[in-house]
């Protein structure tokens, strides 16, 4: 039985909240912003150009997400195998994977997903937005935002790398820096201020652009002119390597997998909700908005959690890394609560930011309290399925995603809204249910123990960790 000493206890705890967070922080800061955007389209005085406003950035969102969730598998790959090496100090190693992550996952897969969500921009929204208008006001603000994920995809690789190497305080500062000029851009173009044109929901898309790119010429200096340990030496001399690419792959299309089938079943979930009429759609996002600002506190533990537990793997030191979720979990938990409590008290002035429409409020109401049950569930289970990643054990995650978003959440949806005419309330409760569900397979197959001996890494040579260092 593997012991724990005192020192080691004091160890998770420093690198857990040296590493969680910030990168809680940095979540919610960028919901937070998110909301702010939301608030200020809010001030177009036109109910059906705000409402059309409102949904074209739900329908946007939601294929953004979809398009993402390949690169951001990779990223989880890419963070589990960065941490071995860690554990190994293999620093060429270490090198190699970075730059073989950005090569991945901006030119073979962001850049060709972009290029085809243009192509198909109209039939998109259309389809998904179920209102040619939301086409007719959004279309700026979509293609906006969809240039702006390729320098996305470049950021969301260095704030996941990053934490592997407990750099995420760095993450925090440069993301509130760039943000502060999104917000800005928001405030003088969607309402046309100084010498810039109205743009209206256009205008949150351009000011999002433009944070996107500031923060990548921030990454740039972070990668040739900083001491990160992510600094790319340049000395190093690259060679392509295929079974980096295969251990990459390994990881991160199960990841991916997963991830594609939680917003894939977004996607269809919100056309089922658009049937529900405009008015809705737009109360979704609203409450979209607040349920990812509470739910960013287990998706910031999960990633910062996955790499410490594959550095402990690699360093054979399982039941550390046990430890690791476990102090994890209770973190999630207290945060939840005291979230979850402030969105309770501050119900009415909160919706009174977003909205003067009476009608959006009244549907947001109802469903407020099932958003803040909600959130326990998907928090814990984060955690959990963060664990699980670092172990590599992907595959098991993307399979019973699958099973929970499809056949759970969009066909009970489906039926509920298109059947039995029920209204936001029965879905919200289909998710709450769908939470709990994956919360308790997580929470089992985590304490199973079956992914100890899962294989992450090919091209170490199946290297050993040197106990003795």
């Amino acid at each position: 039985m593997e012991q724990i000493k005192n020192d080691e206890y004091k160890k998770v705890k420093s690198n857990i909240i040296k590493n969680s967070i910030p990168t809680i922080i940095a979540f919610i800061l960028s919901d937070v912003f998110t909301m702010i955007d939301t608030m200020l389209i809010g001030s177009i005085s036109d109910e059906k150009i705000y409402t059309a406003s409102l949904s074209a950035i739900n329908v946007t969102a939601r294929v953004m997400l979809f398009i993402s969730a390949l690169s951001r598998g990779m990223n989880v790959a890419s963070s589990t195998i960065l941490s071995r090496y860690i554990a190994n100090n293999n620093k060429e190693k270490m090198q190699s994977t970075i730059i073989h992550t950005i090569i991945l996952n901006v030119f073979f897969i962001s850049l060709p997903l972009v290029i085809i969500s243009l192509i198909f921009m109209k039939k998109i929204m259309i389809f998904i937005g179920n209102d040619p208008i939301i086409y007719d006001v959004g279309k700026g603000y979509y293609i906006a935002i969809m240039i702006g994920f390729i320098f996305s995809s470049f950021n969301n690789i260095f704030a996941f790398l990053s934490r592997s190497v407990c750099e995420a305080k760095r993450t925090l500062y440069m993301e509130s820096f760039a943000n502060i000029f999104n917000i800005l851009g928001d405030i003088v173009l969607i309402n046309g201020l100084f010498v810039f044109p109205k743009l209206g929901v256009t205008g949150a898309g351009v000011a999002t652009l433009i944070y996107k790119i500031i923060l990548t010429i921030m990454w740039i200096f972070v990668l040739f002119k900083s001491k990160s340990r992510l600094r790319i030496n340049t000395e190093y001399k690259f060679r392509f390597d295929k079974r980096m690419i295969k251990d990459i792959l390994h990881t991160g299309v199960p990841a991916s997998t997963e991830l594609l089938s939680i917003r894939g079943a977004n996607i269809i979930f919100t056309k089922i909700i658009a049937g529900l009429g405009t008015s809705v759609l737009a109360a979704q996002q609203i409450c979209m908005t607040i349920f990812n600002l509470i739910i960013e506190v287990g998706n910031a533990l999960s990633v910062s959690v996955a790499p410490l537990v594959s550095e402990c793997i690699g360093k054979c030191k399982y039941e550390m890394a046990k430890i690791y979720v476990r102090y994890s979990k209770k973190i999630a938990i207290v945060i939840s609560t005291v979230i979850g409590l402030l969105i309770i008290l501050l119900s009415t002035p909160l919706l009174n930011l977003y909205t003067d429409s009476e009608t959006v409020k009244s549907i947001v109401e109802n469903v407020l309290m099932i958003i803040i049950i909600a959130q326990y569930a998907q928090n814990i289970r984060d955690v959990y399925a963060g664990g699980l990643r670092g172990s590599g054990d992907t595959k098991y995650i993307a399979k019973y995603t699958i099973l929970t978003d499809v056949l759970l959440k969009v066909i009970l949806s489906y039926i509920c809204v298109n059947i039995l005419k029920f209204d936001l309330v029965s879905v919200w409760i289909i998710i709450a249910l769908q939470e709990c569900l994956k919360a308790i397979i997580f929470y089992k197959r985590f304490h199973s123990d079956s992914w100890k001996n899962i294989k992450v890494i090919d091209s170490l040579g199946e290297e050993k960790y040197d106990k003795s260092k």
